[in-house]
């Protein structure tokens, strides 16, 4: 246990807590989500909508995304390229190989997730030479990530701390 909680929190694995979309073959157009659609000043996803025809899909366009999934590049994850798809796109979005896209059930808050994704504690996991591997472009595997511990408070309290979190983000920009 990475450090003390509440009472009324409890410690989980990431990969308890979240569910993982099958990758796909586009078989039709696709609006295509990569790392470069992120901005990471404040994690959110760019309007731009960038349609690839399914003939010229690059090979890492597998992961389809709805609104409210969590995306989190895996590469270099120290640049915080994560966000939470909060938009409609004018094809099926399909994100880059080079996310986890990650699904969240009931009891756990999209925006609350992102937030711990890019916390100074979960930085530190992530970053760890053993579980971040690469000179050039360090990644983390989807075992050492899915096996993450995760602080996880009731509801209520995921909310209220994305609140604030998001009125200090507000405020610094």
């Amino acid at each position: 246990v990475p450090f003390d909680i509440p009472e009324s929190w409890e410690w989980a694995r990431l990969g308890s807590l979240v569910l993982n979309r099958k990758q796909v073959v586009p078989t039709e157009d696709f609006s295509y989500i990569d790392i470069g659609s992120i901005d990471n000043s404040f994690l959110s996803l760019s309007d731009d909508d960038t349609v690839i025809p399914f003939q010229k899909a690059p090979s890492r366009a597998r992961k389809p995304v709805e609104i409210g999934d969590v995306l989190y590049a895996t590469v270099r994850p120290y640049l915080h390229n994560a966000c939470v798809v909060d938009r409609t796109f004018t094809h099926t979005p399909i994100a880059s190989t080079g996310f986890a896209a990650l699904v969240c059930p009931s009891g756990l808050s999209p925006q609350f997730l992102l937030n711990i994704l890019v916390s100074p504690f979960f930085d530190t996991y992530a970053n760890d030479s053993e579980n971040s591997k690469g000179v050039a472009y360090p990644a983390i595997n989807d075992g050492r990530l899915y096996n993450a511990l995760i602080p996880l408070p009731p509801d209520g309290e995921q909310e209220r701390i994305s609140t604030v979190l998001e009125r200090s983000l507000i405020s610094t920009y």
